[in-house]
């Protein structure tokens, strides 16, 4: 990682000018301290260590650098203010980030080039030009987990939020998308230059709905028995529902006198039997899964939900029976899943009975301002 500390000082330690280890003036603490106010008479009091967090601009800061500063407190009364005390004293603390880095859940207050001063009143300046992930929607791309007091951000460099994944058969609801940013609490402004990028995650889709239910038919055999003289019978499962006749089937010849014909002495008999039977019952087609939000672990690929099952009608188990026709009802086609929201935004919504993840926060938390966003630089809540 590559980060420069720039201090504004050490001073009155034989570097910075003014560089005196001895016979410090007043004036020289002036000037150096109060640069609101540079001229004019300067009190001891005034330049006594501000641990008061509530001091935007404080003229002695406090910092790990200057703790040797007595401090300026109705607790620290008893501590004696000395000018020697200012050696190695410094005013400003800067952390600046190269362009080159990449840091994934970036958690700014564990950084050791802070030396422990993020909570501390002196004011601060992190310059971040590098590249900051997440593909967690739990853990923001980079965070602060610890009060801050009068920290700029300036940010010059990209930050996106992990993209929530969409709505599935056995969770229906998309979930949310990831936060940018995450700021716990203290007093930090968010100064976004024209190139930085401040992206919360999409919310996924919801899942499809289920198509409607379709409903069994009925299917039919019809097969033909006939008879000579008997009667007619079906086979095992069939019924008898016409008879006709089939004309003789059987003669026998007369021969009298020399003389010889014909004579029929059975009648043929024919009907038809019928079997219905039930049709299978059309299975309901599931919706599509939901679109995965815009992320960093979406970053480019589609956020369209997936096509539902299409509709299947009703049809016979056993081939040599027939549907018939206006029997039974096909089952719908299953609903397309939400689609995955963009940057920032909510997934889509479908018929079914959940809801699309929202969009993950550009920058989530309390304690801090924002400048210089717009819509190429922030996409989520603020």
């Amino acid at each position: 990682m590559g980060l420069t500390i720039t201090k504004s000082g050490p001073y009155f330690n034989g570097t910075n000018a003014p560089s005196n280890t001895t016979n410090m003036k007043f004036s020289q603490l002036r000037d150096t301290f109060r640069l609101n106010n540079p001229t004019g008479a300067i009190s001891a009091s005034e330049l006594r260590r501000d641990v008061d967090t509530t001091s935007v601009d404080p003229i002695v800061p406090d910092a790990t650098e200057n703790i040797a500063i007595a401090p300026f407190s109705i607790a620290f009364r008893s501590f004696d203010w000395k000018v020697s005390q200012f050696q190695g004293a410094i005013k400003f603390y800067d952390v600046a980030q190269d362009a080159s880095d990449t840091n994934a859940n970036f958690n700014i207050s564990t950084l050791a080039e802070w030396n422990n001063n993020l909570g501390k009143t002196i004011k601060k300046k992190f310059t971040l030009r590098g590249t900051h992930t997440s593909t967690n929607t739990s853990i923001a791309a980079a965070q602060i987990l610890s009060a801050a007091w009068n920290l700029t951000l300036e940010i010059h460099g990209n930050f996106y939020g992990a993209g929530g994944t969409g709505g599935t058969s056995s969770s229906i609801s998309g979930t949310n998308g990831g936060t940018a940013l995450s700021i716990n609490s203290g007093r930090v402004t968010v100064d976004i230059q024209p190139s930085g990028k401040i992206y919360g995650g999409g919310g996924g889709g919801e899942f499809g709905g289920n198509g409607t239910a379709g409903a069994a038919g009925t299917c039919r055999k019809d097969t033909t028995t006939t008879t000579c003289g008997g009667t007619l019978t079906c086979p095992t499962g069939f019924t008898l529902i016409n008879t006709y006749g089939t004309g003789c089937c059987q003669l026998q010849r007369w021969c009298s006198w020399g003389f010889c014909h014909n004579v029929c002495v059975e009648n043929g008999q024919a009907g038809t039997c019928r079997k219905e039977e039930a049709s299978n019952t059309p299975p309901t087609q599931s919706g599509g899964n939901g679109g995965a939000g815009r992320g960093f672990n979406n970053f480019t690929s589609s956020l369209t939900g997936s096509s539902g099952g299409s509709g299947v009608c009703p049809s016979c188990i056993d081939t040599s029976f027939s549907l018939i026709s206006g029997t039974g009802t096909c089952s719908g086609d299953g609903g397309t899943g939400g689609t995955g929201g963009d940057w920032g935004q909510n997934g889509g919504n479908t018929s079914s009975s959940g809801s699309g993840g929202s969009g993950g926060n550009a920058i989530s938390g309390t304690g801090f301002t924002v400048i210089g966003n717009n819509i190429n630089t922030v996409k989520g809540a603020i």
